[in-house]
């Protein structure tokens, strides 16, 4: 049985927004009540769209915020509530990979520098042992080893995103949350950038939380995903369940909006009326309720709980009578 080494459990991120002058702040709840697991040498992707919470969701698993409440265990230590000084000394088991490879590196900094600074951070290595640590990653994601005494201005954006990624796994983490790392890269270089992840993956053994809009690319990469919706995890299944057979309607709306080269892969396009909430003044009930084709008065009024569903996890009140 696999270990788990992150779990997080009725996480919740709340903001104060100020809204004038002699207005009172706003509450925006950009994570609201996220409950997942995730077991060593797995990769759970995060998906939904711009204001969903991802990104805030990201910030917490790397323990760059801390949560208005909820459980967050990082290899088997409760570090919701920690203090800063615990907090940076959990963060070598989990490291990022940012989206854009252009402003992740320090533009001034040798990329050998920005490689051997975690290590001499974390580790009691000299000199040496730093240099031969920098010089096997820089191998292991695809680029030549005497190369890291380039700047960053000298590789192209590919590249960049595997320096990136090789300064996340240097230090040999248990997690890495990629946060849309393939989106700022063209086409012909995702596939490639997304391989490396996999084959790092199982050589590792290291665990994945992948952050993407793109459903394609976690196709690609999930073993498990995680669809969110205004700050609340509306399905959670398998990656296999998932694409074959999608409970919730937002689900369906994602999956139909996704692009196939192959016509017996392409599903029929399903529209949903208006755009995305606002986080300042979510709807009552099911969040998803104004978009929803199936929607009942009971949505309108009473929020839906996730609930098992044939191997799956689903917030949905209708989901054993909506057409499939």
């Amino acid at each position: 049985m696999m270990d788990t080494v992150l779990q997080a459990m009725d996480l919740k991120r709340y903001f104060q927004v100020q809204r004038g002058l002699f207005r009172p702040a706003a509450e925006v709840k950009a994570l609201n009540g996220v409950s997942f697991s995730l077991q060593q040498g797995r990769t759970l992707a995060v998906v939904g769209e711009s204001g969903c919470g991802k990104s805030t969701l990201a910030r917490q698993l790397t323990l760059i915020d801390t949560p208005t409440s909820g459980t967050l265990i990082v290899d088997g230590q409760n570090v919701a509530q920690a203090s800063a000084s615990q907090r940076k000394a959990m963060r070598n088991k989990v490291q990022m990979v940012f989206q854009n490879p252009y402003g992740s590196l320090n533009p001034r900094s040798k990329i050998s520098r920005q490689l051997s600074d975690p290590l001499q951070r974390n580790f009691a290595l000299t000199a040496k042992e730093c240099e031969e640590r920098v010089r096997t990653m820089m191998t292991k994601v695809g680029l030549r080893p005497e190369h890291a005494d380039r700047y960053p201005h000298m590789f192209s954006g590919g590249q960049r995103q595997r320096i990136a990624i090789a300064r996340a796994m240097i230090l040999n983490p248990k997690i890495v949350i990629a946060d849309e790392p393939t989106s700022a890269l063209d086409v012909s270089i995702q596939a490639q950038v997304l391989n490396l992840f996999m084959d790092l993956q199982q050589e590792f053994s290291t665990s994945y939380v992948f952050i993407s809009h793109n459903l394609s690319v976690v196709e690609h990469v999930a073993h498990d995903v995680m669809v969110m919706y205004l700050g609340r995890v509306v399905e959670m299944s398998r990656k296999e369940d998932l694409y074959q057979r999608p409970l919730h309607p937002y689900t369906r709306v994602l999956l139909s909006a996704t692009p196939s080269i192959n016509p017996a892969e392409r599903r029929i396009k399903i529209e949903v009326k208006g755009e995305l909430p606002s986080p300042l003044h979510p709807p009552s009930g099911c969040a998803f309720h104004k978009r929803c084709p199936f929607a009942t008065e009971l949505c309108r009024q009473q929020e839906p709980q996730l609930r098992p569903i044939d191997g799956s996890q689903v917030a949905c009140h209708h989901i054993e009578t909506i057409p499939l």
